[in-house]
């Protein structure tokens, strides 16, 4: 469960820093716009656009009006989320047929257990077993109270072995969850490089002009100290 609470955060954070981290006189640099004109797709709106795409792959190119390109990323962001809660939701119900089959054939009690003991019940054929050769590891901790709670007892081998079989394929449907995180991280990337592709393709087609703009910038140097800077130019043609 934690580590599915890293992933989904690392999912709202990983696009956040990859769009911040960029030199200081870049990503505090303000944007440029032209003088009685409104904001361009290359100005505040571009990081509109990104924020857009970042929160929701494809909604910052639905906002640019390239609706056909944003239905491609919204299409892959639901599929990725079904595909997420489907495998969780699967990797519960293995689970419990896990844990129901030590009870069944081990005798095992499921109640306030673990991941690690069900690591353990599948190691050794009953609790002494796995008791003694902690003992020789000399890892006391590892060791659990005899005649109590913690007790199991395989039935056979090969029911064992069922079951540790068992582990494992709960274990590969829980990596694919986190492959649908990392998918998720991607997608919101793509987004996002999409948006910047779009507003230079806007720029480059002429759809940008300007005959004056503004430029702000502040460029903080632990040498030579803070500088802050503005530049208007007025371009005749």
């Amino acid at each position: 469960m934690k580590q599915r609470l890293i992933f989904l955060i690392l999912l709202a954070v990983l696009p956040a820093t990859m769009l911040f981290a960029q030199p200081e006189a870049a990503r505090l640099r303000l944007s440029s716009f032209p003088a009685g004109e409104t904001e361009s797709a290359s100005g505040n709106g571009g990081a509109k656009h990104l924020l857009l795409s970042m929160i929701l792959p494809g909604a910052g190119e639905w906002a640019m009006g390239h609706k056909n390109t944003a239905k491609y990323f919204l299409g892959a962001e639901a599929l990725l989320w079904v595909g997420y809660f489907s495998t969780n939701a699967y990797v519960n119900v293995l689970q419990e047929d896990m844990e129901s089959f030590a009870a069944l054939h081990a005798g095992a009690q499921t109640a306030g257990k673990d991941d690690q003991f069900w690591i353990d019940v599948g190691i050794a054929e009953n609790i002494y077993d796995f008791n003694a050769s902690k003992l020789l590891d000399r890892d006391l901790e590892a060791i659990y109270p005899e005649g109590q709670e913690f007790d199991w007892q395989w039935d056979s081998d090969a029911n064992r072995r069922r079951y540790v079989q068992r582990r494992l394929d709960r274990l590969d449907w829980k990596r694919r969850t986190t492959f649908m995180v990392a998918g998720m991280v991607l997608n919101r990337i793509s987004s996002m490089v999409d948006v910047v592709r779009l507003i230079r393709k806007e720029k480059n087609s002429g759809l940008v002009s300007r005959k004056s703009f503004l430029s702000v910038s502040y460029l903080p140097n632990p040498v030579s100290g803070e500088t802050f800077r503005m530049n208007f130019t007025y371009l005749i043609r």
